[in-house]
């Protein structure tokens, strides 16, 4: 075996190592983005969402169902996010903004009849209304 190969593999290791230990640790944070439908029986969300311009795909989410994003914590990081139900105009929205959101870990989301709400220092508060 080549003793620049095993130098390169023993370090590839020992940064493996290191990184697990490190998420493990709570040294990497990450964010975990919870939206769920309440809007009723048979109704369905079409959510898709831009994590600072990179796609992060397109969901449908049933009716009592709850989609989740996970992603790491960093700099300038935004969460926008269209919502869309049968019959309904599109509703865009920032689901997560680094810089200016209450929520630092973990964001809950609720879509209902009345509207969009969002889970803030213990209990759910309105946010936005489904535009028609």
């Amino acid at each position: 075996m080549d003793g620049t190969f095993l130098m390169r593999f023993q370090a590839f290791i020992l940064i493996v190592v290191i990184t697990s230990q490190c998420a493990s640790a709570g040294l990497i944070k990450y964010v975990h983005v919870h939206m769920t439908n309440n809007l009723g029986d048979g109704t369905i969300i079409y959510l898709h969402c831009l994590r600072n311009s990179e796609e992060m795909g397109h969901q449908q989410i049933p009716y009592n169902w709850t989609c989740l994003w996970k992603f790491k914590q960093r700099a300038n990081l935004i969460l926008l996010c269209d919502a869309n139900i049968q019959g309904a105009k599109e509703l865009r929205f920032v689901a997560y903004n680094k810089s200016m959101d209450s929520c630092k870990n973990n964001c809950d989301w609720k879509f209902t009849q009345q509207g969009v709400f969002q889970y803030d220092n213990g209990e759910w508060k309105f946010r936005y209304t489904w535009p028609h």
